[in-house]
């Protein structure tokens, strides 16, 4: 049958018979797991990592001048980049041995609108990728001095990393009083 003879109906009924008859499918919709990407590091043996929109950069460790009369914690003030920035030692203020700086060590200048500071830790990991339903785990027994900045756990396999949450740690009473 020819189309030039048909009505535009008919044509479009020939047109679905010949989609039909092709028996092809159409194409499926993959949905796929958002991640969540954070900055994982060492603070003493315990493993940490932190959303990515937290952190504004990290940097080797850098000389910092000693402030007189602060608390052990607080490291110092450093140069990064030009700007002056408070240097706290994250193993020291969580109740730790402070970090030994060597080649290892870093500072993860955090993103925070109320204070310009970098936290001194003694190993970074890298970034890491997560499914934030699948790899949710339990975070175990934290302790006062952890419980406020940790908001969960997320682990593959036999490792799990603990979410440190460094706006919590701004926002605590005792962070911003750094005086001895």
């Amino acid at each position: 049958m020819s189309r030039k003879h048909l009505q535009p109906l008919e044509i479009l009924h020939q047109m679905e018979q010949d989609v039909l008859s092709a028996d092809t499918s159409l194409p499926e919709e993959i949905i796929v797991a958002e991640q969540w990407v954070g900055l994982s590091y060492r603070v003493g043996k315990l493993q940490f990592v932190s959303s990515m929109d937290q952190i504004s950069e990290v940097v080797p460790s850098a000389p910092f001048a000693v402030v007189p009369r602060s608390q052990s914690w607080l490291r110092g003030i450093a140069n990064v980049r030009g700007q002056l920035l408070t240097v706290v030692d994250l193993q020291d203020f969580l109740g730790m041995e402070p970090v030994t700086v060597d080649q290892y060590s870093r500072l993860i200048v955090i993103n925070n609108a109320l204070l310009s500071c970098c936290l001194l830790v003694s190993r970074l990991q890298g970034l890491r990728h997560f499914d934030p339903v699948g790899d949710s785990c339990d975070t175990g027994d934290l302790g006062d001095q952890l419980a406020g900045f940790v908001t969960g756990a997320l682990g593959r396999e036999k490792e799990k990393w603990l979410v440190f949450d460094t706006d919590r740690l701004v926002d605590k009473r005792g962070f911003l009083n750094a005086a001895a």
